[in-house]
């Protein structure tokens, strides 16, 4: 991204109108039994679950994560964005689980199997998904939730590269070879029309 996005970014997040909401991500909630059951697995090894939230803007999904014992890393290019996403932690009581890093994301990868939980809500770059893929720990889950191409029909001017294509996420969970957990692609009646996908690595 270039320094024109992040002061962009930057300015749409002052004036309150960042996509990522800062408070808690309710768009987990229909995957909470998922997400539970991998934190009580790695709680049984005598572990932390972590977590990578990609784009993460006001940090509403770190917080979710972090109110049920996860320890969280959320990247953004946004400064101002992650201010207050970490202010918000820190009002919340969750700030010791919470680790907030400004990056570029047309750059910065992260390390291989570093998280057990991969999450990426409202924003799409398909040449992350590799680095995203390998930096699943086994046993471990990936959640990808953005618009899909029928957002085009309602709102002509959205960029079509940056919607998901009908089924784009299934043909990436066959090629990774991961079980899929959950997948929906809404179709143009959709008020807000999406895709979605939870798959998680074998063991």
């Amino acid at each position: 991204m270039t320094d024109n996005d992040r002061i962009q970014w930057n300015e749409r997040y002052r004036q309150g109108q960042g996509p990522i909401s800062g408070r808690a991500n309710r768009r987990l909630e229909p995957y909470a039994a998922y997400v539970d059951a991998l934190a009580a697995a790695v709680h049984a090894r005598g572990e932390t679950p972590t977590a990578l939230d990609v784009a993460c803007g006001l940090g509403g999904t770190a917080l979710w994560l972090a109110r049920r014992s996860w320890c969280v890393t959320g990247v953004d290019v946004s400064e101002e964005a992650l201010k207050k996403a970490q202010s918000t932690a820190a009002e919340t009581g969750v700030a010791e689980r919470c680790t907030f890093l400004q990056v570029d994301l047309d750059h910065w990868r992260p390390p291989a199997e570093s998280a057990d939980l991969v999450t990426c809500f409202y924003f799409l770059d398909r040449s992350l998904w590799p680095a995203l893929r390998d930096a699943v720990k086994p046993g471990g889950l990936f959640i990808q939730e953005t618009f899909n191409i029928n957002r085009h029909e309602r709102r002509p001017a959205s960029n079509a590269n940056h919607l998901l294509r009908p089924g784009e996420l299934l043909s990436l969970a066959r090629e990774w070879g991961w079980t899929v957990l959950e997948h929906r692609f809404d179709g143009p009646d959709g008020e807000r029309p999406v895709g979605v996908i939870v798959v998680q690595r074998p063991r």
